[in-house]
């Protein structure tokens, strides 16, 4: 194989597939990207950890068609620095690629293309536009509270159902707290998920890389895989095989307290309060009185923070502690000047909505201190 490539073209698909390639596999070949060219001046490039595959293309000069296998991230980081904007990729005898660019020279070992894993991409599936934005926006706003590893208590992934015959619902929670984001079902036109599915949190993840630069999309389910198509990239997602648990049961239906917060005055009074916070003083504790929001956090090896906040309430004065990351996150997670938190009591989680992000609902539960 011997191919000439402009070098911000394969720093790009580099980035992509660097992501999915398994860096803590017993199969080296995981953490390798398959480099194959044909006759069609056409370079694909293909990665997987077994549970994600990606496979993408660019336009090169192909001098001579072949394949191989070459470490993702260690490829990245020598392109990314060679001096000239033409990167010559060449296999040599003995399992070995050869990077040029002017007078700089690399050899990379490698691993035959023959063994690289046999990757479906289950093309023959049927694949429906869906609005991208609509889609990247639901789970960005729901990223936040996927655990990063599944226990016994939570599901490590995003939860995909339908609410009723007009929206969709994403769902999130690490089992501390809980986030959803509706959006109309004709943003998936005739996708049909009514049983529900469950994107893992690396699937999540790289589906979001995927649209930061694609404005158009198409998605189609698969018996356990969700495919994702852009004009020249393929990624198929493993579905998490595990029943998402029943969260409705845990928002309270009705919240008679609320207070409304401006939202950036409320997230730079919890970030000065994080300052003194730590990994065992991680709480900010809310106290509630007649028109007055008092937030209090630190430890006692370093100190206190305080600060009061302007607020319309006339109610009877309440006490409540959050994590202060997960309150910081939620806020950062909202679209709108306006923040309303609502609460049955201190025993039960606080639900956090923006007075102009319809759809979107974060619960936090409270900490015992």
């Amino acid at each position: 194989m011997k191919v000439r490539l402009e070098k911000g073209n394969l720093i790009q698909i580099l980035q992509k597939v660097q992501n999915i390639t398994d860096k803590k596999s017993s199969m080296p070949v995981l953490s390798n990207v398959l480099i194959s060219s044909s006759e069609q001046q056409t370079v694909e490039f293909s990665a997987t950890d077994l549970e994600l595959s990606l496979w993408t293309q660019t336009g090169g000069q192909v001098e001579t068609p072949g394949s191989s296998t070459v470490s993702a991230r260690k490829l990245f980081e020598i392109v990314r620095e060679l001096p000239q904007p033409e990167v010559l990729l060449e296999g040599l005898p003995n399992n070995k690629m050869q990077i040029l660019s002017g007078r700089a020279r690399f050899e990379l070992s490698t691993i035959p293309g023959e063994d690289f894993p046999q990757l479906n991409f289950y093309r023959e599936t049927e694949l429906v536009k869906v609005d991208a934005a609509a889609l990247k926006r639901a789970l960005t706003k729901t990223l936040h509270s996927v655990p990063a590893d599944e226990d016994s208590f939570s599901i490590a992934g995003t939860f995909l159902h339908a609410v009723n015959e007009d929206s969709y619902r994403f769902v999130s929670s690490d089992g501390h707290r809980l986030s959803y984001c509706e959006v109309p079902k004709e943003a998936f036109g005739v996708l049909d998920i009514r049983e529900g599915l469950i994107i893992p949190r690396k699937g999540v993840q790289e589906i979001l890389r995927m649209l930061e630069k694609e404005e158009e999309v198409v998605l189609g389910v698969h018996e356990k895989y969700v495919v994702l198509r852009t004009p020249s990239t393929f990624l198929s997602v493993q579905l998490l095989d595990a029943e998402f648990p029943e969260y409705k049961t845990i928002i309270p239906e009705e919240r008679p307290f609320f207070i409304m917060l401006d939202l950036e005055q409320f997230f730079s009074a919890l970030k000065r309060s994080s300052i003194l916070s730590n990994n065992v003083w991680r709480h900010v504790r809310f106290l509630l009185t007649k028109g007055v929001l008092e937030l209090e956090a630190g430890n006692p090896e370093l100190g206190n923070a305080n600060e009061t906040l302007d607020v319309e309430y006339e109610g009877e004065d309440f006490s409540v502690a959050f994590n202060i990351r997960y309150l910081l996150e939620t806020i950062q997670a909202l679209d709108s000047p306006r923040v309303r938190f609502e609460w049955v009591d201190q025993f039960h989680g606080g639900v956090f909505v923006g007075s102009e992000d319809p759809g979107f609902l974060s619960l936090v539960m409270p900490m015992v201190v």
